[in-house]
C-alpha cells in the first residue's frame, strides 16, 4: 500500500510539473500581451527547455511572437540582437511540429514580415560598413526566401566587401544561374577571379556575360581589359572595335586602340586613333604625350639606323626624314606639357627633342625647368 501511495505521489508530482510548465507557456503569452517582454522571454525560454512543453507548437509560436515583438522595441530592443532570427526559427519549429497548426497562416505572414525586417537590417549594416553583419542578415533572408534575387545580390556584395571571396563567388554564380538581368554581376565575378590570378576563369566569366548581354558595352570594355591584362593584342583590338562601334564618342576607347596599335607596330593606325581621342577630348594629356612619344621614338630609331649608312649623301637624306619626324613630335609633347606642366617625363622628352633639332633657346629653358631654376 505504501508503494502505491509513493507511486501515486510521484505521478501527481510529475503531472503537476508538466502542468506548471504549460501554465508557464500561457504566462509568457500574458506577459507578451501586456508588453512585459523581458519576463515573457524568460518564461518562454524556460518552457522550450522543458521536455513537457518543448514539443508543443504553441510554445514555439508564442516564442516567435515574443522575439518578433522584441525586435526594435523602444524598451526591450536591446535584449537580443538576434531577436528576428530567433523569431523566424521559432515559427519554423512550430510548423515542423504541427504543419497544420491553427495559426499557420498568421505564422507565414509573420515570417514574411521578418524577412523584410532582416533585409532592412542588412541594408543598415551594409550602409554602416558592417559588412560581416550585413552578410548574416541577407543570408537569413535567403533562409526564408531562397530565390530572393535582391537578397542574393546584397549577400554577394556584403561577402565581397567583408573579404569572403568564396561566398561572394557563390552568390554571384547563383545570380547567373537564376538568370539575373544585370550585366555587372559578370564583371564583379570576373574581377574576383582576376584578383586570384585566375585570368582564364576571369575571361570565361566575362565572355559568358557577353553571350548573355551581347549589346552591353561595359562587358565589351571589360573583355578588352581582360585581353590587355593577358597580353592578347589581337583579341583586344577586336573587342576595341566592337566597343567603339557601341560608343564612338568615347575618347578613352580610341586612346586604348592607339596604345594597342602602337604596341603591335601599326604606327599609322595608332596615330589615327590618338588623334581621334584628341579630337573628342582636346585636353587629353595621355593622348598628346603618347602620340608625341611615338613620333619621337620613331625618329630616334630612324636616326640610329642612319648612323650605319656609308655615304654622306645617304645620311643627309635620312637626316631630313628623321628631323622631320622629330619636329612632328614637338607640338604634341609641348601640348602635353602645357596640360601637365610638372610632368617630368614630358620635360625629359622635350629636352632630348630640342637637343636633336638644335632648338637651343627651348633646350635651355626646359633644362632650367628640370633643374628647378
Amino acid at each position: 500500500m505504501k508503494k502505491l501511495l509513493v507511486l501515486f505521489a510521484v505521478l501527481v508530482y510529475a503531472s503537476s510539473g508538466a502542468f506548471a510548465q504549460k501554465v508557464k507557456v500561457q504566462t509568457a503569452f500574458n506577459y507578451y500581451k501586456y508588453d512585459e517582454l523581458d519576463k515573457a522571454r524568460t518564461a518562454i525560454d524556460e518552457a522550450i527547455a522543458n521536455e513537457s512543453t518543448m514539443g508543443m507548437a504553441k510554445t514555439w509560436y508564442y516564442r516567435g511572437l515574443i522575439y518578433q515583438k522584441m525586435h526594435k522595441h523602444p524598451k526591450f530592443g536591446g535584449l537580443d540582437p538576434q531577436a528576428l532570427v530567433k523569431a523566424y526559427e521559432s515559427y519554423k519549429k512550430a510548423l515542423e511540429i504541427e504543419p497544420k497548426y491553427e495559426f499557420q497562416e498568421e505564422i507565414q505572414q509573420n515570417m514574411s514580415v521578418i524577412g523584410n525586417g532582416l533585409f532592412g537590417s542588412g541594408v543598415e549594416n551594409f550602409n554602416a560598413k558592417k559588412y560581416d553583419l550585413a552578410l548574416v542578415d541577407f543570408e537569413n533572408v535567403l533562409n526564408i526566401t531562397p530565390d530572393d534575387t535582391l537578397a542574393t545580390l546584397n549577400a554577394a556584395y556584403s561577402a565581397e566587401r567583408s573579404g569572403n571571396k568564396e561566398k561572394a563567388k557563390t552568390y554571384y554564380n547563383k545570380l547567373i544561374t537564376m538568370r539575373y538581368k544585370e550585366p555587372k554581376i559578370y564583371i564583379f565575378l570576373g574581377n574576383l577571379y582576376k584578383s586570384e590570378s585566375d585570368s582564364a576563369k576571369a575571361l570565361s566569366t566575362i565572355q559568358a556575360g557577353r553571350t548573355a548581354f551581347p549589346a552591353d558595352n561595359s562587358l565589351v570594355i571589360e573583355e578588352l581589359n581582360m585581353y590587355l591584362y593577358s597580353g592578347k593584342d589581337k583579341e583586344a583590338l577586336e573587342s576595341l572595335n566592337l566597343a567603339i562601334q557601341g560608343d564612338p564618342a568615347n575618347a578613352n576607347l580610341h586612346f586604348a586602340q592607339g596604345t594597342v596599335y602602337d604596341k603591335v607596330n601599326k604606327k599609322d593606325l595608332a596615330a589615327t586613333s590618338y588623334k581621334k581621342a584628341i579630337e573628342l577630348k582636346p585636353d587629353y594629356f595621355d593622348a598628346y604625350y603618347n602620340l608625341g612619344a611615338m613620333y619621337f621614338n620613331e625618329a630616334a630609331e630612324m636616326a640610329n639606323k642612319a648612323n650605319d649608312l656609308k655615304s654622306n649623301a645617304e645620311y643627309g637624306k635620312a637626316k631630313e626624314k628623321f628631323d622631320a619626324r622629330f619636329k612632328e613630335a614637338m607640338p604634341f609633347l609641348e601640348k602635353a606639357l602645357e596640360l601637365n606642366p610638372t610632368d617630368t617625363n614630358t620635360m625629359v622628352s622635350l629636352k632630348q627633342l630640342y637637343a636633336r633639332i638644335n632648338e637651343t633657346a627651348k633646350y635651355e629653358a626646359i633644362k632650367n625647368k628640370l633643374e628647378g631654376k
